[in-house]
């Protein structure tokens, strides 16, 4: 079965195609913002986002890496705000607890940079999740860094997800049993000729 179809190999095979995470987070019970990880002002799926880098470096953005969550994991994704003016930051310090647990959806799609054209895939949601309480750091004289992670909904149980199939409880449930032994464990091959 292929994933893409041919009208998404003709977008992805233009020289200026860029991913695009957007990010859209609940304020209050009336308000939302939705933010992208790149500069300026777009309007994608009918919403207008911000963008959260600036290129001649006063702000930067950083989304870190998004993993496929695997059974017994849940998905996260960092957000990081590099040389945020003062302003912002009280603004985020005097909001955190009202941030905190806010709901947030984490979007992906691919964006043709010349034209600003969006990828005919459109908007992907990766995962429905809330926002945790932004974290400032001080590095230096004025160099500011906030900090947000979005986290799924099932990121913080005290309990892998699907725990029921690790190996140690299928040893519980079957002693002696080797079915799920390599579950969730990374299986590197060494192949000798």
């Amino acid at each position: 079965m292929t994933q893409f179809t041919e009208t998404d190999v003709e977008f992805l095979r233009r020289p200026h195609v860029a991913k695009l995470w957007l990010f859209e987070i609940e304020l209050t019970d009336s308000s939302t913002w939705r933010v992208h990880g790149g500069a300026g002002r777009v309007t994608l799926g009918g919403y207008e986002w911000q963008g959260v880098s600036d290129p001649l470096g006063r702000q930067l953005v950083q989304v870190g890496t998004v993993t496929d969550p695997r059974f017994g994991q849940a998905a996260k994704v960092d957000i990081v705000l590099s040389g945020a003016n003062a302003e912002f930051v009280k603004s985020v310090k005097a909001n955190a607890r009202d941030m905190e647990g806010r709901a947030c959806n984490a979007y992906f799609t691919l964006i043709d940079q010349e034209t600003f054209e969006m990828w005919p895939g459109g908007l992907k949601k990766l995962f429905p999740g809330y926002v945790s309480a932004p974290k400032i750091y001080r590095q230096g004289v004025g160099t500011r860094t906030v900090s947000i992670t979005v986290e799924s909904l099932w990121h913080s149980q005290n309990f892998p997800f699907g725990g029921y199939w690790t190996y140690s409880s299928q040893l519980r449930r079957h002693p002696g049993d080797k079915g799920l032994q390599y579950a969730g464990v990374d299986i590197q091959e060494i192949i000798r000729a």
